[in-house]
């Protein structure tokens, strides 16, 4: 049996995702990690998240399948000694922010989150779904490389070079905004895209058609996206409408070339007023305070009105509707993740370089992975870093962990007569001796 690496069975375990925690019930104590307990339902709740197949058989494995657990606890040590609980505070507001906004959604605009079947297939239709194109991408150096280059394969001459060709590529999984007009081309059609600089020259290769059948599922999401984003800017008006929200115009422009005072009143409403100092500080609780300044009057207005409505009206009607108390079960489970989160990436991911020259033989050796891909430009550069920088962690976490085991050893005790009576239990279970 191939036994999860530490890092994959965190992960497989559940410890990084949200899920709702089992129903209370007397539970034996298999292990204590510092003041924190592992209880058999801990255990079972964790062993149901592996993957198919995963379960341990001999006693071996069932102790690197309950390791896991404890490198859970051990981390979550560790964070706390390093003082991070105070750093997650702005990422569980954020999810905080996000749950109730689901929630508020699916209660005030439900009926225009659903859709019947025909939609569906007038969707499909509509958002060119059916017909699907393959992509011959040859990067070049600079804009008059790319032209020349786009010149020559128009009158038919075979260019060298390292050209790739992408998988089967949807308009609705195309990855990159760029590709979209691609979509509209005939086979044979020469385009340059240029991305930040960077400049590819790209031939549809060929097409094919797909149904509403074959790509269902796609569709499906598509579509759950957009009528998501259709509710949002209902419930935006619907919310703005309610509170008498009304934007100082003269503010706003003033705010667009940064020249209003932070006391000069942005906006009022029946919830409160707001000033160019409240703005800026929602901006930062938001997580917005590092984008642009939009010079667009009209543009500007929908972003502070949007800003008001989500820091001042949604908590608000949240606490109306009780939903901000029925997010309590999960805070705790939530807050863990997050620190975990942020202890990896201080001692993880802060010390992984990455340089360009590794980052071409991470993609030349996953080229065909990225092949399927409809990214372009820096797009795909920064989906490879992300891969890489994941492939160069693990060996970093398996140094760290082993020495968090070390450092807490004396803090880790794991009951062996209740984990044998566990296993023991499982494996009855599994395998039931028929009479």
């Amino acid at each position: 049996m191939e036994l999860l690496k530490p890092q994959t069975a965190l992960l497989a375990l559940g410890l990084w995702a949200c899920a709702d925690a089992p129903p209370e019930s007397a539970s034996a104590v298999l292990a204590r990690v510092g003041e924190a307990e592992i209880s058999e339902r801990d255990f079972a709740a964790a062993l149901e998240k592996l993957p198919t197949g995963s379960e341990a058989q001999p006693l071996a494995d069932w102790r690197r399948q309950f390791q896991a657990l404890i490198d859970k606890e051990l981390l979550l040590l560790e964070a706390r000694a390093q003082g991070l609980d105070a750093g997650v505070a702005e990422a569980m507001a954020a999810w905080e922010r996000k749950e109730l906004v689901e929630a508020l959604l699916v209660r005030e605009m439900g009926e225009q989150l659903t859709y019947a079947e025909t939609e569906l297939t007038a969707f499909f239709a509509e958002s060119g779904a059916g017909r699907e194109i393959r992509l011959r991408r040859l990067p070049v150096r600079d804009r008059a490389t790319a032209m020349e280059a786009l010149r020559k394969i128009q009158r038919g001459v075979d260019l060298a070079g390292a050209w790739s060709e992408s998988g089967w590529l949807n308009a609705l999984n195309a990855g990159d905004a760029r590709v979209a007009a691609l979509f509209l081309q005939e086979v044979g059609n020469v385009e340059l895209v240029e991305t930040n600089g960077q400049f590819l020259v790209v031939v549809i290769a060929a097409e094919r058609q797909v149904s509403l059948a074959d790509r269902r599922s796609l569709v499906e999401a598509s579509l759950t996206r957009r009528k998501k984003q259709q509710a949002n800017l209902a419930y935006l008006e619907q919310l703005t409408n309610q509170y008498a929200v009304q934007l100082d115009t003269a503010a706003l422009r003033q705010v667009a070339t940064g020249a209003a005072h932070p006391e000069v009143r942005l906006v009022s409403s029946a919830a409160g007023d707001w000033s160019a100092a409240d703005y800026q500080q929602a901006l930062a609780r938001l997580g917005a305070d590092g984008e642009p300044l939009l010079a667009d009057v009209s543009a500007l207005g929908f972003k502070v009105t949007r800003a008001f409505v989500v820091d001042q009206i949604l908590p608000q009607e949240a606490h109306k509707h009780g939903l901000d108390a029925e997010l309590e079960p999960r805070r705790a489970e939530v807050r863990e993740q997050k620190l975990i989160q942020a202890l990896w990436e201080r001692e993880i991911f802060a010390h992984i370089q990455i340089d360009p020259a590794q980052l071409r033989t991470f993609y030349e050796a996953n080229a065909q992975r990225y092949a399927r891909s409809g990214a372009l430009g820096r797009t795909l550069q920064a989906q490879v870093a992300r891969d890489l920088r994941d492939a160069k962690a693990a060996p970093l976490f398996e140094r760290y962990i082993e020495q968090l085991r070390e450092k807490y050893a004396e803090v880790v005790a794991v009951d062996e007569g209740q984990f044998g009576e566990f296993v023991s239990q499982r494996r009855q279970a599994a395998n039931p001796v028929e009479l």
